[in-house]
């Protein structure tokens, strides 16, 4: 039997745009605060501390190649 990963809807959401933003960032040159306001995020502090929290690198080292997921 398969084991269900239940989300929150907000962290479900949330887990959503952290993926979309990792596809930003591997694929285009945007800088960090393009990236943000390209998901909706008007505050690039706010999307980096949960970008941080939600993959575990700052934008910046994952843009960098420093970690993939």
């Amino acid at each position: 039997m398969s084991a269900c990963i239940l989300f929150l809807p907000m962290s479900f959401f949330i887990n959503l745009k952290m993926k979309q933003a990792c596809k930003l960032l591997r694929t285009t040159d945007l800088y960090i605060y393009e990236v943000a306001q390209s998901l909706g995020c008007t505050d690039p502090y706010y999307f980096s501390r949960q970008f941080k929290k939600t993959v575990g690198v700052s934008p910046k080292e994952y843009q960098k190649g420093e970690y993939f997921l």
